[in-house]
């Protein structure tokens, strides 16, 4: 095992590269992983899913908590060996302490008394630790039963089970031991998740799509403690405020949330090249027949949920990606196709029911 442990991580290593080079968000295997990732669906729904709300509606919130807290604290000496191997010494020694606190004077980790000492919780991993030595972003893969990955976070696999007490207890402890707190330690996992499966479910009309953008946003997110680096800005992408219509914005009728970032139709005709351009109502021609793009995204996430508030209007939609300036955009349109007949009839009712007053008319190619 010794031996075989550095020889796996180095060949996961060495496929880094050259799978960080693929395009389609280093989705090379979409294919497949949409396969596996509804077989994946569809075990939890049967199994894990009812169980992990069975066991939110039976165990008392206290206790859950407490539950959840000892398996953070028994899985917390891999974040303490990658906070050593990030050269994060100081943050290091502290989780140090912080495990030692909790596993002494907090009942083996049932009650987090280092908190309230001060000592924060961190979350480091290999795949983490992979990304500060300089390994790339690597391909998307969904594996069966564990879920979302990549190949770069792939040998986090080793380190996680390396550190983790209760797989080695599982050596010398009887199984009619091990094999219930295995049982609860995913349970615990699956309950923690319930309500973002849940909103997944509500909002995405392509759970795939979401799940993944979710996953991959944050893995960033820890892989810079909480600051990703902000994109500089580029001089030709700053919109003035007169280039937006004071209506561009969904309105409450889609979301009360704070709508995201929207390419407006004005601003595309400022900036965009002419087959970009939203198309003016006298250009229409009686022999074609129009699409109606709706919105535009800038991550497509925003655009999945969207699409999902949009759904529960009974409006139909497709997403599809468009570049402007440089700058890939996630843009939603009707499912269907208008004649010129009904295109300005329709593009008025859908800018009714949806609040996107800058939806446009798009030539059908």
């Amino acid at each position: 095992m010794k031996r075989t442990m550095p020889i796996i991580i180095l060949l996961l290593v060495a496929l880094l590269p050259a799978c960080a080079t693929q395009q389609n968000h280093y989705d090379p295997i979409e294919s497949t992983n949409r396969v596996t990732d509804k077989v994946n669906d569809g075990i939890d729904r049967i199994t894990l899913k009812p169980a992990a709300k069975g066991y939110t509606a039976v165990v008392p919130k206290p206790m859950r908590t407490a539950v959840s807290n000892f398996f953070d604290n028994a899985t917390y000496m891999n974040t303490v060996l990658n906070d050593f191997l990030q050269g994060k010494g100081g943050q290091g020694f502290g989780d140090l302490t912080r495990f030692l606190i909790n596993s002494s004077l907090g009942i083996g980790g049932l009650v987090d008394v280092a908190t309230g000492m001060g000592l924060e919780r961190h979350e480091e991993d290999f795949g983490q630790t992979l990304a500060v030595w300089g390994v790339g972003k690597s391909a998307y893969i969904v594996y069966p039963l564990l879920g979302p990955n990549s190949l770069r976070h792939t040998p986090d696999f080793i380190t996680a089970t390396a550190t983790d007490p209760l797989f080695w207890a599982s050596f010398v402890v009887a199984p009619y031991v091990t094999i219930p707190v295995t049982v609860v330690k995913y349970l615990d996992k699956r309950a923690r998740l319930l309500d973002a499966s849940d909103m997944r479910d509500e909002l995405a009309l392509d759970p795939y799509v979401f799940t993944r953008e979710a996953w991959n946003q944050h893995r960033e997110f820890l892989i810079y403690d909480g600051q990703p680096p902000v994109k500089p800005a580029n001089k030709d992408d700053q919109w003035q405020e007169e280039d937006f219509d004071s209506e561009a914005a969904p309105q409450t009728r889609i979301t009360a949330e704070a709508p995201p970032a929207i390419e407006s139709a004005a601003a595309l005709t400022d900036s965009a090249p002419a087959e970009e351009q939203p198309l003016p109502e006298a250009a229409i021609s009686n022999d074609k027949s129009y699409i109606i793009n709706l919105s535009s995204h800038q991550t497509e996430t925003e655009a999945a949920a969207t699409q999902g508030r949009l759904a529960r209007l009974g409006i139909d939609s497709e997403i599809y990606s468009a570049s402007v300036r440089g700058n890939t955009w996630y843009r939603l349109r009707s499912a269907k196709t208008v004649s010129a007949g009904d295109a300005r009839q329709e593009l008025q009712r859908l800018k009714d029911a949806t609040g996107f007053q800058d939806a446009w008319l798009e030539e059908n190619k």
